[in-house]
Protein backbone atom coordinates (compact mmCIF):
# COMPACT_ATOMS: atom_id res chain seq x y z
CA UNK A 1 0.00 0.00 0.00
CA UNK A 2 2.85 2.40 0.81
CA UNK A 3 4.42 1.74 -2.57
CA UNK A 4 1.21 2.73 -4.33
CA UNK A 5 1.06 6.01 -2.39
CA UNK A 6 4.57 6.86 -3.57
CA UNK A 7 4.40 5.54 -7.12
CA UNK A 8 1.18 7.22 -8.25
CA UNK A 9 2.27 10.79 -7.36
CA UNK A 10 5.70 10.07 -8.84
CA UNK A 11 4.15 8.92 -12.12
CA UNK A 12 1.92 12.00 -12.23
CA UNK A 13 4.87 14.30 -11.51
CA UNK A 14 7.08 12.68 -14.15
CA UNK A 15 4.32 12.68 -16.78
CA UNK A 16 3.79 16.40 -16.16
CA UNK A 17 7.54 17.07 -16.22
CA UNK A 18 8.19 15.14 -19.42
CA UNK A 19 5.01 16.48 -21.00
CA UNK A 20 6.40 20.00 -20.70
CA UNK A 21 10.05 19.16 -21.25
CA UNK A 22 11.97 20.17 -24.30
CA UNK A 23 13.17 17.21 -26.34
CA UNK A 24 15.85 18.66 -28.59
CA UNK A 25 19.32 18.98 -27.11
CA UNK A 26 20.48 22.56 -26.49
CA UNK A 27 24.12 23.63 -26.26
CA UNK A 28 24.68 25.34 -22.89
CA UNK A 29 27.18 27.83 -24.29
CA UNK A 30 25.50 28.94 -27.53
CA UNK A 31 21.84 28.17 -26.86
CA UNK A 32 21.66 26.42 -30.25
CA UNK A 33 20.20 23.00 -30.90
CA UNK A 34 23.01 20.45 -30.98
CA UNK A 35 23.62 16.74 -30.53
CA UNK A 36 27.25 15.94 -29.78
CA UNK A 37 29.13 13.30 -27.89
CA UNK A 38 32.51 11.58 -27.77
CA UNK A 39 32.15 7.84 -28.33
CA UNK A 40 34.74 5.20 -27.46
CA UNK A 41 35.76 2.88 -30.31
CA UNK A 42 38.35 0.59 -28.75
CA UNK A 43 40.77 -1.03 -31.18
CA UNK A 44 39.90 1.22 -34.14
CA UNK A 45 42.35 3.64 -35.69
CA UNK A 46 41.27 7.14 -36.65
CA UNK A 47 41.52 6.18 -40.35
CA UNK A 48 39.23 3.17 -39.84
CA UNK A 49 36.71 5.22 -37.86
CA UNK A 50 36.72 7.92 -40.53
CA UNK A 51 36.27 5.34 -43.28
CA UNK A 52 33.34 3.72 -41.48
CA UNK A 53 31.75 7.09 -40.73
CA UNK A 54 31.98 8.02 -44.42
CA UNK A 55 30.39 4.71 -45.40
CA UNK A 56 27.62 5.24 -42.85
CA UNK A 57 26.90 8.75 -44.15
CA UNK A 58 26.64 7.37 -47.69
CA UNK A 59 24.18 4.70 -46.55
CA UNK A 60 22.09 6.67 -44.07
CA UNK A 61 21.61 10.10 -45.61
CA UNK A 62 21.05 11.11 -49.20
CA UNK A 63 23.92 13.34 -50.22
CA UNK A 64 22.72 16.86 -50.99
CA UNK A 65 26.15 18.41 -50.69
CA UNK A 66 29.50 16.71 -51.10
CA UNK A 67 31.37 15.64 -47.98
CA UNK A 68 34.07 17.94 -46.75
CA UNK A 69 36.98 15.74 -45.76
CA UNK A 70 40.22 16.62 -44.02
CA UNK A 71 42.88 14.57 -42.26
CA UNK A 72 40.78 13.51 -39.26
CA UNK A 73 37.20 14.66 -39.87
CA UNK A 74 34.30 14.64 -42.28
CA UNK A 75 31.42 17.07 -42.55
CA UNK A 76 28.25 16.91 -44.61
CA UNK A 77 25.07 18.93 -45.00
CA UNK A 78 22.05 16.64 -44.55
CA UNK A 79 18.28 16.89 -44.80
CA UNK A 80 15.43 15.31 -42.87
CA UNK A 81 11.85 15.59 -44.18
CA UNK A 82 8.95 15.24 -41.76
CA UNK A 83 5.35 16.29 -41.23
CA UNK A 84 3.85 17.64 -38.06
CA UNK A 85 0.27 18.49 -37.32
CA UNK A 86 -0.70 22.01 -36.25
CA UNK A 87 -4.30 21.75 -35.06
CA UNK A 88 -5.75 20.02 -38.17
CA UNK A 89 -3.21 21.00 -40.78
CA UNK A 90 -0.22 18.86 -41.76
CA UNK A 91 2.89 20.99 -42.22
CA UNK A 92 5.75 19.60 -44.30
CA UNK A 93 9.15 20.52 -42.94
CA UNK A 94 12.58 20.25 -44.54
CA UNK A 95 15.17 20.27 -41.78
CA UNK A 96 18.76 20.88 -42.85
CA UNK A 97 21.67 20.27 -40.53
CA UNK A 98 25.42 19.76 -40.54
CA UNK A 99 26.97 16.57 -39.27
CA UNK A 100 30.64 16.60 -38.42
CA UNK A 101 32.52 13.51 -37.27
CA UNK A 102 36.03 13.91 -35.88
CA UNK A 103 38.04 10.72 -35.57
CA UNK A 104 40.95 9.92 -33.28
CA UNK A 105 42.43 6.56 -32.41
CA UNK A 106 39.97 4.62 -30.23
CA UNK A 107 37.33 7.39 -30.18
CA UNK A 108 35.35 9.82 -32.29
CA UNK A 109 33.06 12.79 -31.79
CA UNK A 110 29.84 13.34 -33.69
CA UNK A 111 28.29 16.79 -33.85
CA UNK A 112 24.83 17.39 -35.34
CA UNK A 113 24.40 21.17 -35.48
CA UNK A 114 23.34 24.22 -37.49
CA UNK A 115 19.68 23.12 -37.74
CA UNK A 116 17.69 25.17 -40.25
CA UNK A 117 14.18 24.88 -41.67
CA UNK A 118 13.82 25.88 -45.30
CA UNK A 119 14.68 24.79 -48.78
CA UNK A 120 17.75 24.29 -50.94
CA UNK A 121 18.24 27.03 -53.54
CA UNK A 122 21.19 26.74 -55.93
CA UNK A 123 23.07 24.51 -53.51
CA UNK A 124 22.57 26.86 -50.55
CA UNK A 125 20.11 26.44 -47.70
CA UNK A 126 17.53 29.23 -47.71
CA UNK A 127 15.83 29.09 -44.35
CA UNK A 128 15.65 30.11 -40.74
CA UNK A 129 17.28 28.78 -37.62
CA UNK A 130 15.29 25.90 -36.07
CA UNK A 131 15.02 27.63 -32.70
CA UNK A 132 13.51 30.73 -34.34
CA UNK A 133 11.14 28.53 -36.34
CA UNK A 134 9.92 26.63 -33.27
CA UNK A 135 9.53 29.76 -31.14
CA UNK A 136 7.01 31.14 -33.66
CA UNK A 137 4.41 28.61 -32.56
CA UNK A 138 2.42 28.35 -29.32
CA UNK A 139 4.20 26.41 -26.57
CA UNK A 140 1.64 23.59 -26.67
CA UNK A 141 2.57 22.78 -30.28
CA UNK A 142 6.35 23.10 -29.98
CA UNK A 143 6.73 19.58 -28.61
CA UNK A 144 4.98 18.27 -31.74
CA UNK A 145 7.75 19.80 -33.86
CA UNK A 146 10.53 18.66 -31.57
CA UNK A 147 9.42 15.04 -31.24
CA UNK A 148 10.09 13.85 -34.83
CA UNK A 149 13.42 15.71 -34.86
CA UNK A 150 14.56 14.17 -31.60
CA UNK A 151 13.43 10.71 -32.76
CA UNK A 152 15.39 11.07 -36.02
CA UNK A 153 18.54 12.35 -34.32
CA UNK A 154 18.41 9.60 -31.70
CA UNK A 155 17.91 6.92 -34.38
CA UNK A 156 20.72 8.35 -36.51
CA UNK A 157 23.11 8.46 -33.55
CA UNK A 158 22.32 4.86 -32.58
CA UNK A 159 22.82 3.78 -36.20
CA UNK A 160 26.15 5.64 -36.46
CA UNK A 161 27.47 4.11 -33.24
CA UNK A 162 26.40 0.62 -34.35
CA UNK A 163 27.92 1.06 -37.81
CA UNK A 164 31.28 2.32 -36.54
CA UNK A 165 31.46 -0.55 -34.05
CA UNK A 166 30.31 -3.33 -36.41
CA UNK A 167 31.10 -1.97 -39.90
CA UNK A 168 27.54 -2.69 -41.05
CA UNK A 169 24.08 -1.20 -40.76
CA UNK A 170 21.81 -2.38 -37.97
CA UNK A 171 19.78 -5.42 -38.91
CA UNK A 172 16.21 -4.53 -39.72
CA UNK A 173 13.12 -6.59 -39.12
CA UNK A 174 11.16 -7.81 -42.11
CA UNK A 175 7.88 -5.93 -42.40
CA UNK A 176 5.39 -8.45 -43.69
Amino acid sequence: MKKRKIIIPLILFLSFYFGNAQLIMIDDETGEFRYEEVVRAEGLSSAEIKSRAMAWLGNYYTEIDSMQIDSNSIKQLNIFHFNWKLIRKDIKVNLFFDLKIIAKDNRYKYDFNNFKVGKLVNGTVDGMDLKTYIDRFPTDYQILIEEPIDNEMTTAIESLIYFVSNNKMEPTEDNW
